[in-house]
């Protein structure tokens, strides 16, 4: 009898380890599987955050991409009654830039260029050092008075086509920023072309190219376009 039981108890615990590493297996299962899907959360943690660091970092690319456009545009706002003349001799404006300027826009474009009396609210060199002899010369920058004024400068200069001023030839451009200038000399193939078909053309404020074909004008914000 006691050898029965004996082997009864025996049996016993022989099933339950028999269920607890049952058990055990299933519980290593579960662990497995719940590592398994904690690795692919990571994963796609990970992935989550590299795609929101793209994100932030392509806002804020566009952010200052904003503030440098607005900037570039308020400097250009800023310049928006000053020309440019190149091809003056070195210092020739004298001690009074403003009236030599004057002076020489009645004598190189008419007096029936301007209804009244064209006024120059300042005028200076570009600001860069003096010239060494056979450098060339700095550009005259001026500022007009009126708006207008400048329309009817350009418009004149380009009626006329070559300038001259005590036998130098002379150069009226728009005074713009170096981004916005980069932006129209990105545009000098196209005048090329149009110049060769005798197209007439305008490049317009800020960077658009303006071509007047039989059909009516035509305008490209792309120079390769």
């Amino acid at each position: 009898v006691a050898g029965s039981k004996h082997g009864s108890l025996v049996e016993e615990m022989q099933q339950g380890f028999t269920l607890i590493q049952a058990g055990l297996s299933d519980l290593h299962s579960e662990v497995a599987s719940i590592n398994s899907k904690l690795d692919k959360v990571s994963q796609r943690l990970d992935a989550s955050e590299r795609q929101i660091g793209d994100l932030e970092d392509r806002v804020y690319h566009l952010k200052n991409m904003v503030a440098e456009d607005k900037c570039d545009d308020l400097e250009n706002r800023a310049r928006r009654s000053n020309l440019q003349i190149v091809g003056l001799p070195e210092g020739i404006e004298g001690k009074d830039p403003v009236a030599f300027v004057e002076r020489l826009l009645v004598e190189v474009l008419g007096e029936v260029t301007f209804p009244g009396r064209v006024e120059v609210e300042r005028a200076h060199c570009a600001l860069r050092p003096q010239p060494r002899e056979g450098e060339r010369p700095r550009i005259i920058i001026f500022k007009l008075l009126r708006f207008p004024d400048k329309v009817r400068i350009l418009h004149r200069a380009r009626e006329m086509g070559q300038l001259t001023y005590q036998n130098q030839r002379i150069f009226f451009f728009p005074d713009v920023s170096a981004e916005l200038q980069a932006k129209r000399r990105k545009f000098t193939e196209a005048w090329h072309l149009c110049h060769s078909l005798q197209i007439p053309f305008s490049l317009l404020h800020p960077a658009k190219l303006r071509v007047s074909l039989k059909e009516g004008p035509k305008f490209f914000l792309d120079p390769v376009e």
